[in-house]
């Protein structure tokens, strides 16, 4: 994935969260739910690169549930 594209992914992210700043969900959720349109969805080695980003920039917080399973949220809500 070139950097223009990996750019876009992240702005779709951060727009899904600006209009649903509560959501939490897996890297495939995310891959499925937040950012599928008209059936086709990026890979989910794209997603999962773009979440980590986010991640290390601050503006998404990485939660590992008891069972393994791990999710990404808005930082800001997730203080609350």
């Amino acid at each position: 994935m070139n950097s223009s594209s990996q750019h876009a992914l992240v702005d779709a992210i951060l727009e899904y969260l600006v209009n649903h700043p509560q959501a939490a969900d897996s890297a495939d959720g995310v891959t499925r739910w937040w950012l599928a349109r008209n059936g086709s969805a990026p890979a989910r080695a794209d997603v999962e690169r773009a979440l980590a980003a986010l991640v290390e920039r601050g503006l998404l917080r990485r939660v590992e549930l008891p069972d393994g399973t791990v999710l990404y949220c808005c930082e800001a809500s997730a203080r609350h």
